[in-house]
């Protein structure tokens, strides 16, 4: 599980990531890459906010 979870990781940074390095190239070092991913952190949590609302809604629209 732990092995998907890196590779889901990649794969996520790559395509949400890879464009940004690609433009800037050699200026992408390592602290410019603990940023990117932070990004990544703070973005998944956007998207945990926004799916628990979803769900919220559909609980909502089912006990009415």
């Amino acid at each position: 599980m732990e092995e998907r979870s890196g590779k889901n990781k990649e794969l996520f940074e790559e395509l949400l990531f890879g464009p940004i390095e690609k433009l800037f190239g050699p200026l992408v070092d390592d602290e410019v890459k603990k940023h990117l991913s932070q990004a990544r952190v703070e973005l998944l949590k956007a998207m945990r906010v926004a799916i628990d609302r979803e769900i919220e809604k559909a609980e909502k629209k089912k006990q009415d």
